[in-house]
């Protein structure tokens, strides 16, 4: 399916909320103690098993993304942008295959999750489900809740995937990264 171009008032209220949003408004919208909190429920996530968790949280894009969603839509970009950070953060560098990236991208509220092939066992629709509840809870205002909501879930999926013990350590930086 071809995506269809945005529409111009569209395209201008998403590029607006790109320049409006900076790094300060991460600390502002998640809380004081958030990335903290965030690396503490990811070690709890990751325990016990070989699935490899990162969390990237980003206030805005790039000014040429938003140049292109304009043609792609803005939708697909996100996808492409999380899909881009998969690799760049060096995600699908795990032994079993288990890395699962929570991208996070504020000035839309939006949650993408991409997962190694490690996890086919989990079906699509899982993921997409836990996606679509944690940028609900980020529109409702509840960031840091949702965030720590879904990672909890996280852990029943990957325990759930039927991956080998793990026998290569923390292969993933917990802390979240500020893209």
């Amino acid at each position: 399916m071809t995506p269809r171009a945005v529409t111009l008032s569209t395209w201008f209220g998403f590029a607006a909320r790109q320049l409006w949003f900076d790094e300060t408004d991460i600390d502002r919208l998640l809380g004081p103690g958030w990335a903290e909190r965030l690396a503490e429920q990811i070690q709890t996530t990751e325990a016990g098993g070989s699935g490899e968790v990162r969390l990237c949280v980003e206030a805005a894009l790039p000014w040429a993304d938003v140049v292109r969603a304009r043609e792609l839509g803005i939708d697909p970009l996100i996808r492409e942008r999380a899909s881009n950070l998969f690799a760049q953060l060096r995600v699908w560098d795990t032994e079993n295959n288990s890395g699962v990236l929570f991208y996070m991208l504020l000035s839309e509220r939006a949650i993408e999750i991409v997962v190694d092939r490690g996890l086919r066992r989990v079906e699509a629709r899982d993921w997409q489900t836990l996606a679509e509840d944690t940028a609900r809870g980020l529109r409702e205002g509840q960031g840091l809740r949702a965030l720590l909501t879904s990672l909890e879930r996280c852990r029943g999926l990957l325990q759930g995937a039927g991956l080998p013990e793990d026998s290569a350590g923390n292969e993933l930086p917990d802390t979240p990264h500020r893209q």
